[in-house]
C-alpha cells in the first residue's frame, strides 16, 4: 500500500536524502549510522543486455561495507568529488507493516580535480552514473525515525572508470 501520510513520507525521505548527503561528504560512519547493523545488506546490480543477465557488482553486509569504507584511504582511487542528486518516487508498506519499500532515482555527478590533463578537465563536472536505489527501511514504533535494512543500487550506467571504489 502506498504511503500517503505526510509525516511518514517525511521520515522516509529524510533517511534517503541523509544517506546521499553522508555519501557526498564521504561520511561513511554517518551513512552506516542510518543502517541496521544486524540486518543491513548493500548491493550494486545491473542488467547486461550483452549477456542477457543480471550482474552483481557488490554484495556486502554492514560489517563488510564498514571494512570497505575503512580500507578506502589505502586504495588507489579517483578522489574527484561525487555528488548524488536523488528523488524519492515511491514508498509503500510491506506486509509486516513496519518495513517500507522505497524507490529513488538518482544521478551521480563527478567534478574533476587537478590531474594529468588539469589544464583541460580540472573543475569540469560530468554525469558519472545513473540508476535507482531500491531501499527497504524499517520504521521505528513511534513512526518518528527509521533505519535502512537494505539498499540495492540498480545501475543503468555500465561503464565506470578504473579506480572508482566509492559506493554509489
Amino acid at each position: 500500500m502506498l504511503i500517503r501520510d505526510p509525516g511518514t513520507r517525511q521520515v522516509i525521505d529524510s533517511i534517503v536524502y541523509e544517506s546521499c548527503l553522508a555519501m557526498n561528504a564521504n561520511d561513511w560512519a554517518g551513512f552506516l549510522a542510518l543502517c541496521e547493523p544486524e540486518s543491513f545488506r548493500y548491493r550494486i546490480t545491473n542488467y547486461s543486455p550483452e549477456i542477457q543477465k543480471d550482474q552483481t557488482w557488490m554484495d556486502r553486509d554492514w560489517k563488510g561495507l564498514k571494512s570497505l569504507f575503512d580500507l578506502l584511504p589505502r586504495h588507489n582511487t579517483n578522489n574527484a568529488p561525487l555528488m548524488r542528486h536523488a528523488t524519492v518516487y515511491r514508498a509503500e508498506h510491506e506486509a509486516d507493516g513496519d518495513t517500507v519499500r522505497v524507490q529513488t532515482l538518482f544521478s551521480l555527478y563527478r567534478t574533476e580535480l587537478d590531474g594529468l590533463n588539469s589544464h583541460i578537465v580540472s573543475g569540469r563536472t560530468s554525469l558519472f552514473a545513473v540508476g535507482k536505489y531500491d531501499d527497504r527501511i524499517r520504521l521505528a514504533a513511534d513512526g518518528e525515525s527509521g533505519r535502512l535494512v537494505s539498499r540495492n543500487v540498480r545501475l543503468e550506467t555500465r561503464q565506470i572508470d578504473v579506480g572508482s571504489h566509492i559506493p554509489f
